[in-house]
């Protein structure tokens, strides 16, 4: 009995040993939020030249197996925001999501509420990436003028739903008091993530 139990315990531990990179919690405080991310991150800023003026885009990602990770934000100014509907406000990340993959909608999005008040949007579509069956997830939150989105996208198969659910759940906001930073550089040659609104303008 005490050898089978040394085996097992000896077998758990390679077992973990193959698991790649635990899951820890980053904490952007640059963007005011944390989520629980695995193995290398890599950051990326764009400036997008937009209708309504020029738009910080800043992307957060991670590559696991034949999928990726990302989290990003863009502020956008109060006017604009104030004069649109949250709800077209996704609708617009949205397809820009879906015509990355070529995709198609299950459904047009769900409202959904981050923290029971800010405004958000889930989302989940299937296409194609470089000829290969394509799924994607995502979020969509607007706090004040800030504009999140969490999505993972890529082979469905080699992801596993435990890691979309940590990854999905674990985003929240970081409270105003809160203090501490860590900051990621950006990586070179990182692909960007899809740039979030180029269309939008305000209501008239």
């Amino acid at each position: 009995m005490p050898k089978l139990i040394v085996l097992l315990a000896a077998a758990a531990l390679l077992v973990a040993g193959c698991g790649g990179p635990s899951w820890q919690e980053q904490n952007i405080q640059a963007g005011g939020f944390r989520i629980m991310m695995r193995g290398d991150v890599h950051y990326d800023k764009n400036v997008l030249d937009t209708p309504v003026g020029k738009i910080e885009a800043h992307m957060y990602s991670m590559e696991l197996k034949d999928s990726v990770f990302g989290v990003g934000y863009s502020d956008y100014p109060e006017q604009m925001v104030q004069s649109m509907a949250p709800r077209r406000l996704f609708m617009a990340v949205r397809d820009t999501w879906v015509r990355r993959i070529n995709g198609r909608l299950q459904g047009d999005g769900a409202d959904i509420r981050l923290e029971g008040k800010h405004p958000g949007m889930e989302i989940v579509a299937w296409g194609k990436v470089k000829d290969r069956d394509a799924y994607l997830k995502g979020r969509f939150y607007l706090a004040g003028n800030r504009l999140y989105q969490v999505v993972v996208f890529g082979n469905r198969d080699s992801m596993p739903l435990a890691d979309i659910n940590r990854f999905m759940e674990s985003f929240k906001l970081i409270p105003q008091r809160e203090v501490g930073r860590i900051d990621i550089a950006p990586t070179p040659d990182t692909p960007p993530l899809p740039p979030p609104l180029q269309s939008l303008k305000p209501k008239q």
